[in-house]
């Protein structure tokens, strides 16, 4: 092949513009932040507690399998039914509990270090003292200017909140990462690609990309050691890759196997030493 210069060997530093995020989710921590302003009504009606209600309720005697749990227990404090603060067994035995009502809970959970299938019994006594309905402070201008300074709109409050959404630098394990740092030296490939170097059905954007890897490599100078010829063939574990550098040498392909064990290794320092951003 012949030979190809970049215009620059430097590691390569990509950034890219950070990704919308999704509006459910800047939704969803608006709701958290005016949990706080949200006013509290008590029911009028004489029913039972319903999914989605919010109740005060004190426990007593809180136990996990006959073990004192006191990390559950509850004082005047608002619960809100099925909002996933316990396991659905024992909002079961919420629904249907009037204001002044008490009543000994049974329910099954799960631990966060238990096998699969395995649920310890949580017991507890629960009064509900009463049964309430919320209600959310419309989000205005007005709103977002008193509690939320230094935004004075609505629009500032979610552009705001959804900046807080920072994503990390690409990793490097990411699939995409090697893609996009080749598609970047390619674009420092000083001379055109000799179509010559093509191989039949190579796309021009591979050949560029082959034709830049090359001249990263021999900028290197990469020295392969036996061992690292053979890390650097295709294969899931070492034995694969033995396999298939036992299978060139066996076709005559020596050379090429070594063209293909430099790029490799050019690759890996280019991978290793460049960073994907985002702005």
């Amino acid at each position: 092949m012949a030979k190809y210069t970049l215009s620059s060997y430097e590691p390569v530093h990509i950034e890219l513009p950070k990704p919308q995020v999704p509006r459910d989710l800047v939704e969803a921590q608006i709701k958290k932040l005016l949990e706080p302003l949200a006013e509290y009504h008590e029911i009028d009606e004489d029913r039972g507690a319903l999914p989605g209600d919010y109740l005060v309720v004190t426990t007593e005697g809180a136990a996990l399998d006959g073990n004192r749990a006191s990390h559950f227990d509850m004082q005047h404090s608002i619960y809100h039914v099925g909002a996933g603060e316990m396991p659905k067994t024992f909002d079961d035995e919420l629904v249907g509990m009037k204001a002044g009502m008490h009543k000994d809970v049974h329910a099954r959970i799960k631990m966060p270090l238990a096998k699969d299938g395995q649920l310890a019994e949580l017991t507890m006594g629960v009064d509900v003292e009463k049964i309430l309905y919320v209600v959310n402070p419309e989000l205005t201008d007005e709103l977002v200017s008193e509690h939320f300074s230094p935004a004075t709109t609505v629009e500032e409050f979610r552009d705001g909140v959804a900046s807080q959404f920072g994503l990390p630098d690409m990793a490097k394990s990411d699939a995409r990462f090697p893609d996009l740092v080749l598609d970047e030296l390619a674009k420092r490939l000083v001379e055109t690609p000799d179509p010559a170097d093509r191989l039949p059905g190579m796309p021009v954007d591979a050949l560029r990309i082959t034709c830049a890897i090359d001249a990263l490599a021999d900028h290197l100078d990469i020295e392969l050691s036996d061992d690292l010829i053979t890390s650097h063939m295709p294969g899931e574990d070492l034995g694969q890759k033995q396999k298939v550098r036992a299978q060139l040498e066996e076709q005559g392909k020596t050379d090429e196997m070594l063209v293909f064990a430099k790029r490799e290794a050019a690759l890996s320092w280019l991978v290793n030493n460049s960073s994907v951003t985002y702005k």
